[in-house]
Parts: structure tokens; C-alpha cells; sequence
């Protein structure tokens, strides 16, 4: 059997708390790829972070002195240097 590569067109935006599965199986109906058993699903860690609940309002971060100080030097955004530390530990 040939391998087969696509994107699900038609999902909508993900919002907290969203059947994610349901909604990649409904896509991929609606765009004429019905998932069938063996199918191997891949999504990104943003749409399941997403379905999750796990956002962050940036203006609601403060940055540690550490954060700050790596984003100085790195040229980002303290606040998000800020969440990528926290996720990290």
C-alpha cells in the first residue's frame, strides 16, 4: 500500500476544550479522505495545546530577571522566553 501525505482541509479554529478528534475525522470525511483503520493521524502541538486550554495571555507573564536577560541577548520577546522556561521544568 502507498504512502500518502496530506493536509486535512476545513478545520476550523481550535478552541479550549474542542473534540479534536471528532473534528479531524469530520475534515478528512468532508474532504473526501475518510480515516479509515491503520491510518496514521499527525497533528501539531499548537491545534492539541489549543483543544487543551493550555494559552497564554503574554500580557499577563512577568518575566524573570533570567528571561529577560536571555532575551536581551537573543533578541526575543521576554514574555514568551518567559513561558518556554516555565515549560520546560
Amino acid at each position: 500500500m502507498p504512502l500518502q501525505i496530506f493536509g486535512v482541509p476545513g478545520l476550523p479554529e481550535i478552541e479550549p476544550g474542542a473534540d479534536l478528534a471528532a473534528m479531524v475525522l469530520a475534515a478528512a470525511a468532508d474532504a473526501g479522505t475518510p480515516l479509515t483503520d491503520g491510518d496514521v493521524v499527525v497533528v501539531t502541538s499548537k491545534i492539541v495545546s489549543k483543544a487543551e486550554g493550555r494559552l497564554v495571555e503574554l500580557a499577563d507573564v512577568e518575566p524573570s530577571a533570567f528571561a529577560t536577560a536571555w532575551s536581551q541577548r537573543w533578541d526575543k520577546e521576554p514574555a514568551v522566553i518567559e513561558v518556554v522556561l516555565r515549560e520546560a521544568k
